[in-house]
């Protein structure tokens, strides 16, 4: 865990921050907490004495530059740095020296898919040789193999039929319904034709293709029976108002943004599925773990207009717009027979309000939450069971606290009230820190609050 005593500059103002100070506190260390400061009370906080600097930030270019100012100031200094996109990571690790970037969903989103590809996981770990699983053993906390799900090719075959005949978006109704209405009225046709005239199929069929596309009937019907004429005339009304619903079908389906695909990968899951509920960078990231583990996903995301929706159609995810508290929303799901939803969106409380939402609709419906505060959480707790609650905050600060101390760990995952850390090598150990004295500096440091309520009062 690095020396017992070490001096820590901690740059952010947000909750993460405050929680990474408090696990650096309990853990002895000295901490100069700097909310938002400009570029001289930076430079001039970085005393030598000063061991690491940790610079937690939402904003990936804030990261970046407050990276390249410690960097100029203090070269070589050991830095933590909060980025969330790959892109910006890799060039703050190709440009800065002695930096360790650390992406808050690539933190939180192990923890959540653990119980979602199975309730016995506590969390997900990758591994050189690939992906495991941490479940309780008889010693606490530990790794274990895991595989993949795999759809068999029925299952995948099935799948798609259901998607076809019974599709998530309006434009694909109308297309399918199109479509299913042309066939129809065409073996409908060929089959009276090849009994009244007596023709072979393939006259029977050319016939019924003329009919359809309104080229005209067989020429035979001419002097046919009149119930026959009017058949042939109905068919051809038929397949010509069909065609139209068809037509608009596919002029809508090209129009639209098309975020559920009528087959493939981006088809609309319906059993043995994960919805995830919140697009963002913590939802998308967890759709593609989930994916990874070959379990079936559904997004969905209340701002049509977000990045990620984008992002998700390009890696084939499914994506329904709507909020995710809805019922009417929610019974379009197949909830039913889904494995678990998990609530990740950056609001708590929007966040129990889906599991509640959820529960009420399939009571033994696995969920997932994810929450910053326990305050909230602790409260909805007293009256509805809510499922499996991952503080992000906890898990997160945790961790940023344990590399700033010079801890080797990359992941790390919540168990009992306390913190545990994965190390590259596989071993598995709690937070020294993450204890009562962890629990003590929390309480302390909310008597100390103002009283916001009695200040607006006044």
């Amino acid at each position: 865990m690095g020396p017992p005593f070490r001096r820590i500059l901690l740059v952010g103002y947000d909750e993460l921050t405050e929680v990474a100070e408090r696990a650096l506190n309990a853990a002895g260390a000295e901490v100069t907490h700097l909310r938002n400061p400009n570029d001289r009370a930076l430079r001039k906080a970085l005393i030598p004495e000063i061991d690491s600097v940790v610079v937690l930030s939402k904003d990936d270019h804030v990261s970046l530059r407050l990276a390249l100012i410690i960097e100029n100031a203090r070269p070589g200094v050991p830095l933590v740095v909060t980025v969330f996109g790959r892109i910006v990571a890799s060039q703050l690790e190709r440009a800065v020296r002695n930096v360790r970037v650390v992406s808050m969903a690539d933190i939180v989103v192990p923890s959540l898919a653990g119980p979602c590809y199975d309730q016995r996981l506590l969390s997900v770990s990758r591994r050189p040789e690939g992906l495991a699983g941490v479940q309780v053993g008889e010693n606490g906390p530990e790794l274990v193999p895991i595989e993949p799900y795999r759809a068999r090719r029925g299952q995948r075959l099935v799948a798609n039929l259901s998607s076809l005949l019974s599709p998530f978006e309006m434009s694909a109704r109308i297309l399918m319904a199109g479509l299913l209405g042309f066939l129809l009225v065409l073996l409908l046709d060929l089959a009276v034709l090849a009994i009244a005239l007596e023709e072979s199929l393939i006259e029977a069929f050319y016939s019924a293709t003329k009919t359809i596309v309104t080229v005209g009937p067989n020429p035979l019907i001419d002097d046919a029976a009149g119930w026959l004429k009017v058949f042939s005339a109905l068919a051809m009304l038929a397949g010509l108002a069909f065609t139209a619903i068809f037509t608009a079908g596919v002029v809508d389906r090209l129009l639209s943004r098309r975020l559920i695909a009528l087959t493939g990968r981006r088809s609309m899951p319906r059993r043995d599925h994960v919805v995830v509920v919140g697009l963002g960078q913590v939802g998308l990231r967890l759709c593609l773990l989930l994916r990874e583990l070959g379990v079936p996903v559904l997004a969905v995301e209340v701002d049509p207009e977000s990045y990620q929706v984008n992002r998700a159609k390009d890696y084939g995810i499914p994506v329904v717009v709507g909020r995710g508290g809805s019922r009417f929303l929610l019974k379009r799901l197949h909830l039913a027979r889904a494995r678990a939803l998990a609530a990740v969106t950056s609001d708590e409380v929007e966040n129990i309000s889906i599991v509640v939402a959820a529960l009420g609709m399939r009571e033994d419906l696995r969920t997932l939450l994810r929450a910053g505060r326990g305050e909230v959480v602790n409260e909805t707790r007293a009256l509805f069971a809510i499922g499996v609650v991952r503080d992000a905050y906890r898990i997160g600060g945790t961790l940023l606290a344990a590399a700033a101390l010079g801890s080797d760990a990359e992941e790390a995952f919540l168990h009992e009230q306390t913190v545990y850390l994965i190390h590259p090598d596989g071993g598995i150990e709690a937070f020294e820190a993450d204890t009562e004295a962890a629990r003590e500096a929390e309480a302390a440091s909310e008597e100390t609050e103002p009283d916001l309520e009695g200040a607006r009062s006044d």
